[in-house]
């Protein structure tokens, strides 16, 4: 196998654990601009397009991006978001001191580096120039998929994410002491997006932890989905994710966990997962993935929820309580409108919403035959009607009900088994201690001709038992001694004043463990 080329990319240093958020805008991040690949050495693909179903004000609506680059530059990767995270950073830091982002934008070389924790060196400068290029070659068509939060809609046009970039250089007229500068402008819907903090919080040193380039695909959508589902499970669409990533989907679940299956452990690595798993859909052919928050993620949220940088936070959010923010959320995760989904929330009992939601959900995936034509609505309409659901549906409220009475089942029965074996260990110390004390009466008390008349004396009365007697004689010496001896330990305990098992139970330390 031929040696690899060496990458642009240096290693990356050891980083903090400390949550370090940026803002990444949220349309660029919606719309998969960034595919999860890398260019090494392979042919540069200038075009891309990425078609997704959404509900919109309680209509289902097609909507679209189509992404055209030249080939010479290719379109935006991994290592460009790396970048466009570091730039990101710096702009943050920009609003924050002067409380606006304004064009145009001026930078070091050297300053983002820094940030990106890369090395000085003349291959990075480079690599900065050509994703600055990059990133003002490439055109986005939106078809009602890029916001302009300022104008309050969805776009149907084609843009740019930088105006322009250029490239500036200065040095000392021998060369020396040679400073790399640029300078960005921004589109003005960017712009705008970005000073109206239509952006999602990312925790930057936990995303230079990561190496995969799909890994870090994943990883920036993950406080959006968590943060949609209140830090509960999620389930995703494999094929549509690999889409939206930009990478190439598998039919076989061996295979998935081969390839994807490394990036999502990689995720369990850094705490942005706790677990995930790879089950068939129920509606169509195909996968999908079961993604569980791990405690970094649910750090993020919870910093975030302090700091209310999460998505579009209003006071009128706020005055809902714990549940009913939940239901709110799952509603509007299922198309209906914010401020229909504040009334519903408002007006009906969480827990029949998300059973609501749960039984529609269901009844939707298995339609079809398309009769359903507007899920949200029908959804409201379900809800409004306080129609029943059936008995016969189990909820995933109630299976998760259902899950935790099973473990407490199981916990009760480990217990008690665990209680009852301590129980018999005591017993059977108490036993071998009731033994020990006959044999010490028996060597002290009981030696030659009088140990021998005992047990004389005890085999004659066993005897008197002819089964017994037959079962003796058919012993060998030894084993008969051995056996009448047992018998005479026994009949000792019986007369010896001994601690009853309660009384030694307290008297011994082993007591503890009962």
């Amino acid at each position: 196998m031929a040696p690899r080329k060496s990458f642009l990319e240096p290693t990356l240093i050891t980083q903090p654990d400390a949550v370090d958020l940026i803002r990444f805008e949220k349309n660029l991040l919606q719309i998969g601009f960034f595919g999860a690949h890398e260019r090494r050495g392979k042919q540069l693909s200038s075009s891309r397009r990425i078609e997704q179903w959404v509900n919109r004000a309680g209509k289902k609506i097609k909507v679209s991006a189509e992404f055209r680059s030249s080939e010479l530059l290719g379109l935006p990767s991994t290592s460009d978001r790396d970048k466009y995270m570091g730039f990101m950073k710096l702009l943050m830091d920009m609003k924050l001191k002067s409380g606006l982002i304004q064009n145009p934008i001026r930078f070091s070389g050297y300053t983002l580096l820094k940030v990106l924790g890369q090395c000085d060196s003349g291959e990075n400068y480079e690599a900065i120039n050509s994703w600055g290029q990059r990133m003002a070659d490439t055109t986005i068509t939106s078809e009602q998929v890029i916001y302009s939060s300022a104008r309050k809609r969805y776009m149907n046009k084609t843009v740019h994410v930088f105006r322009s970039f250029t490239r500036v250089g200065s040095s000392n007229l021998d060369g020396t002491d040679k400073v790399e500068t640029y300078e960005v402008e921004l589109e003005d819907w960017l712009l705008e997006n970005l000073n109206e903090s239509f952006v999602v919080p990312e925790d930057f040193n936990m995303y230079r932890k990561l190496l995969r380039p799909t890994a870090k695909g994943i990883f920036v959508y993950l406080y959006l989905w968590f943060f949609a589902s209140k830090g509960k499970e999620v389930e995703k669409d494999y094929s549509e994710l690999c889409a939206l990533l930009n990478v190439r989907a598998y039919d076989h679940v061996s295979k998935i966990r081969e390839t994807m299956g490394l990036s999502l452990e990689d995720l369990v690595g850094i705490g942005y997962l706790k677990s995930w798993d790879i089950k068939p859909m129920s509606s169509k052919a195909g996968y999908k993935l079961i993604l569980t928050p791990g405690a970094s993620m649910k750090e993020v949220l919870a910093l975030t929820q302090r700091r209310q940088l999460a998505l579009g936070v209003t006071p009128a959010d706020e005055s809902l309580s714990g549940p009913r923010e939940v239901a709110k959320a799952a509603l509007v995760e299922q198309g209906v409108s914010m401020p229909k989904a504040t009334e519903l929330a408002k007006k009906y009992e969480p827990g029949s919403l998300l059973d609501y939601i749960d039984y529609v959900t269901c009844q939707v995936e298995a339609d079809r035959s398309n009769k359903i034509k507007n899920p949200p609505g029908y959804l409201i309409t379900f809800i409004e009607g306080e129609q029943k659901v059936p008995p016969s549906f189990r909820t995933k409220r109630q299976r998760q009900i259902d899950d935790e009475t099973d473990r407490d089942i199981e916990a009760l029965r480990a217990a008690e088994q665990a209680r009852e074996f301590a129980e018999f260990e005591l017993k059977d110390a108490y036993r071998k201690w009731c033994l020990s004390q006959a044999e010490e009466f028996i060597a002290k008390d009981l030696e030659g001709e009088l140990l021998s008349k005992r047990l004389r004396n005890l085999s004659s009365q066993l005897r008197k038992n002819p089964t017994e007697a037959a079962r003796l004689d058919r012993l060998p010496s030894a084993l008969r001694s051995k056996e009448l001896m047992s018998v005479l330990k026994k009949e000792i305990v019986k007369e010896l004043a001994l601690l009853p098992f309660e009384d030694w139970v307290k008297a011994n330390t082993q007591g503890l463990l009962f």
